[in-house]
């Protein structure tokens, strides 16, 4: 009898003492710092036209050395992107590049693209192009830009 009470008197021990430790963590408390992303640009000399390729230059910069994951979102209004250049994305997500690698901090990084529109954009039509940035430890970091439309 003592030895089953002095087994339960572990159990409960060690219960209390996870529980503590773990179970009453808040993780709404427990938030994560932005991912350091010190500049960002997505340009290029060409406005975006209905059914035209558009080359654009994507330049970022991070304060911080990680292990990074970009992802630019194709929208809707554009039919494909192709990756011009080096590096080469890691893999294609829903028809939108993916780079994974290692980042040194204040380094600047360029990745040329090629944007085709698609053929039923008019005039004034407001295109947005998304960029995720992840990276192990930070909030992911979503940089928007909005394009306009000009058909000639």
């Amino acid at each position: 009898m003592v030895m089953v009470a002095a087994c339960l008197g572990l159990v409960v021990v060690s219960a209390i003492g996870s529980q503590k430790t773990y179970g009453a963590t808040n993780k709404k408390a427990r938030t994560l710092p932005p991912l350091p992303v010190c500049a960002f640009g997505f340009s290029s000399k060409y406005a975006p036209s209905a059914g035209e390729a558009v080359p654009y230059t994507l330049t970022f910069s991070v304060c911080k050395s990680v292990n990074l994951t970009l992802r630019e979102v194709r929208p809707t209004a554009v039919t494909k992107i192709e990756v011009l250049g080096d590096p080469q994305p890691t893999r294609m997500v829903r028809g939108g590049p993916v780079w994974v690698q290692h980042v040194s901090w204040r380094t600047y990084f360029t990745r040329d693209i090629r944007l085709t529109f698609a053929n039923g954009l008019h005039t004034g039509d407001k295109v947005k192009q998304k960029f995720i940035f992840r990276a192990p430890g930070f909030r992911p970091d979503v940089e928007v830009v909005t394009q306009t439309v000009y058909n000639p």
